[in-house]
């Protein structure tokens, strides 16, 4: 269909077209031997009458129709639009009307534009992205600015973020406003007889570009930002202010004049100058040159909604300026983006259409070097997969030799990867590809992908099986004493790994007798569970291959069920004072050990660490593992106390014979000590001894024995704890 379309048609894509007009829906429909109807002279008229009312529109646009016959060159370009969308639908008599009424109204814009151009000075807000505010003299403040707002003398326009302005003069000469700009239309005259105009713009704050001329004689700007005057002959410029400075660049045989602090600078072209606030002007530089766009090609075809956006790397360039438009004077923009850092930019939900897009770089002071030659791409929505057929190798077939021929068929454009290589396509999509088997299962996934992205995915399994001793690979984390030598902790082990595809695998004990059986998968992966019935075994493993070959191997397995000892150098303490602790001893027969759960190292058997205690209880684990998985955990607790005893109150009680009864109650969380030492005054004279913990009464109990009972008291005592806290008191 494809290609009838493009024969009678000239186009592949009008291929619906053909369905349509034979009354079919879809291309399921069509079956062998179907006359078709192709609507040869309805496209044929149609495209042509789409042609001429764009080229129609085009003249309109050139000689000013957008500032002075809007309304009408909008409702041709509407009507051209509709055109277009019955275009897609295959309505060409639909078609064909809209484009003649587009070329009527286009017509009619033309002479209003040529009758009108010289006679009003004004400038129109003739594209817009983002936001974009205006205030004129009489305004009291800022409002938004529509598309195609008319714009007078006096009054200020200004740019937010990621938003940019064009004003278009009467004689199509016009003034890019970029992201965060601010400038002021102080003057705009007309003289209709010379068709002269002359303008003058003060730009406060960002960048604009501009390109001047049009279809008149005027070519002629005159710019002013702070401490700088510009007199501009030339046609294409750039000029930028900010807190540094103003910078200047030219792109056209014409001067730029530019006077600062009683000096001046002539800008040649393709020169550029930068003068910081409060300082003459510097010498004047080149621009860069531009760069070479790469990808998309010019002309070149993106799909669904998304481009990116590449080029060459520029010598000398800090960054780049990429701008993108629907039309070829960059009338119409899409994005704007500048200090692109890498030399590639993304555009996402893009309408179908056709866009141009160019770059320029950027120096080390922000200078934009020349425009690149602008590219032109277009946006087309293709979400069908492509076609794609396997013819071989085949599926059912066990395949004995290592290199087959892969073939099959696809979308007549589109590449085909075979597990990631290219295949190679010829012009009617068939393709082939010499394929390398390894032996076993050889998982084919076949990739077809449109120039659209679009992918079909085919994945297909080819069995190679050589007459050849088959390899066994056991999986190396199970636990081995040496090579094929494994170790068992209970009375059968689990063993898997890597063999022939889809094998019988029979293992045989030393006296010959099946123990059990299993057969690989498709991979070659296999496991199986075997008992045992002796501390060490020798087994033989015979392995028969899907083709009948018969190879053999053996492995040992040795029974291990011991756990690892822990002992420790010394005994741990039950209650401490101490907030760290040396754990030191030996393990035997251990591959693993850890503390608390985390790995410490054993060097000789040994380990050695030091554990941080925290106050009150703590609890440690060690658990040591050895190579056949058997484990061994020993745990402890240790309590720290770093806190003091606390003293309470005590009593003193006289008794017969000089005696004085001591009691002194006190507190720990932990246990005092057996006993405390004291210090009684009596009568000024030190009487000291010691008194004893009573668990039933939770105090201390002495007896002291002085002259004189009269004038006594308990001047201090020293309290410990089971921990070793000592506290001594002193009593008033």
């Amino acid at each position: 269909m494809r290609r009838i379309a493009e024969t009678y048609l000239g186009d592949a894509d009008l291929w619906p077209a053909i369905l349509k007009a034979s009354g079919l829906e879809t291309l399921s429909d069509l079956d062998p031997g179907q006359m078709l109807t192709v609507p040869t002279d309805e496209v044929s008229a149609a495209r042509s009458a789409l042609s001429g009312s764009l080229a129609r529109i085009q003249e309109a646009n050139a000689i000013g129709a957008q500032v002075f016959a809007y309304e009408t060159i909008t409702e041709a370009i509407s009507l051209h639009d509709s055109a277009l969308d019955a275009e897609k639908q295959s309505k060409w008599r639909e078609t064909l009307a809209l484009a003649v009424d587009a070329d009527s109204a286009a017509g009619e814009a033309y002479l209003l534009a040529e009758e009108n151009r010289d006679k009003a000075a004004e400038a129109r807000l003739s594209d817009r992205q983002g936001w974009v505010e205006g205030q004129r003299p009489e305004d009291l403040g800022w409002d938004d600015r529509e598309l195609n707002a008319i714009l007078v003398e006096e009054e200020k326009v200004r740019t937010l973020s990621r938003s940019t302005a064009q004003i278009t003069f009467r004689d199509s000469g016009r003034l890019r406003l970029n992201a965060n700009s601010h400038a002021v239309i102080q003057r705009m005259r007309v003289d209709p007889l010379k068709k002269r105009e002359d303008a003058k713009v003060s730009l406060v704050e960002g960048d604009f570009y501009a390109l001047l001329g049009g279809n008149s004689n005027r070519k002629s700007l005159e710019v002013d930002v702070p401490d700088v005057s510009a007199k501009i002959d030339s046609g294409d410029f750039w000029v930028r202010q900010d807190v540094s400075g103003a910078k200047f660049t030219n792109y056209d045989d014409e001067m730029v004049e530019i006077s600062a602090r009683g000096e001046q600078v002539s800008l040649g072209r393709n020169e550029g100058v930068v003068i910081r606030a409060g300082e003459n002007p510097r010498a004047k530089i080149d621009v860069l040159t531009a760069p070479v766009l790469q990808t998309p090609g010019d002309d070149g075809l993106v799909f669904n909604a998304s481009a990116n956006l590449s080029w060459q790397d520029t010598d000398g360039a800090a960054g780049y300026w990429v701008e993108v438009a629907q039309d070829a004077n960059f009338n119409q923009m899409v994005d704007s983006a500048s200090g692109l850092v890498e030399p590639r930019f993304a555009l996402n939900e893009l309408e179908i259409g056709t866009y141009y897009w160019r770059v320029a770089a950027l120096d080390q002071f922000g200078l934009p070097g020349r425009w690149s030659l602008p590219y032109r791409f277009t946006m087309r929505i293709d979400r069908a997969p492509p076609f794609l057929r396997l013819e071989t190798p085949r599926s059912d077939i066990i395949y004995r030799e290592a290199q087959v021929e892969l073939t099959g068929e696809t979308e007549p454009g589109a590449t085909v990867r075979i597990n990631g290589s290219l295949a190679d396509v010829a012009e009617d999509g068939s393709y082939r590809f010499d394929l390398s088997l390894k032996t076993g299962q050889n998982l084919l996934d076949i990739v077809s992908r449109d120039a659209a992205g679009n992918e079909t995915d085919l994945t297909r399994e080819i069995v190679h099986m050589p007459d050849a001793k088959a390899e066994v690979s056991f999986d190396p984390s199970t636990p081995q004493l040496s090579a094929r030598h494994f170790l068992a902790k209970d009375a059968e082990i689990s063993l898997s790994g890597q063999s022939e595809s889809s094998a019988l695998m029979q293992i045989l004990g030393e006296d010959g007798s099946m123990r059990t059986e299993t057969r690989s998968d498709g991979s070659g992966a296999f496991a199986f569970t075997l008992p045992l019935n002796a501390p060490t075994e020798i087994f033989t493993l015979r392995i028969t291959s899907s083709s009948g070959f018969q190879t053999a191997d053996s492995f040992e397995v040795t029974r291990d069920q011991e756990p690892p000892r822990i002992t420790l150098d010394a005994p741990l303490p039950r209650l401490t004072s101490v907030e760290w602790l040396a754990l030191r001893g030996q393990i035997s027969g251990a591959e693993r050990v850890t503390l608390n759960g985390r790995d410490i190292p054993l060097t000789e058997g040994r380990f050695d660490e030091v554990i941080t205690l925290t106050d009150g209880r703590n609890s440690i684990e060690m658990s040591a593992q050895d190579l056949a998985g058997n484990i061994k955990v020993e745990s402890w607790t240790i309590t720290l106390d770093q806190a003091p005893p606390t003293y309470v109150s005590h009593e003193l009680k006289p008794a017969s014979g000089g005696r004085i009864n001591i009691e002194v109650t006190a507190e720990d969380a932990n246990g005092l000590a057996k006993a405390a030492p004291f210090t009684l005054l009596a009568n000024g004279e030190e009487v000291n001894g010691f008194l004893r913990y009573n668990k039933l009464s939770r105090s201390y109990r002495g007896v002291a024995t002085v002259a004189d009972a009269q004038a006594i008291r308990l001047d201090g005592i020293e309290l410990q704890d089971d921990a070793g806290n000592r506290a001594r008191v002193r009593l008033k």
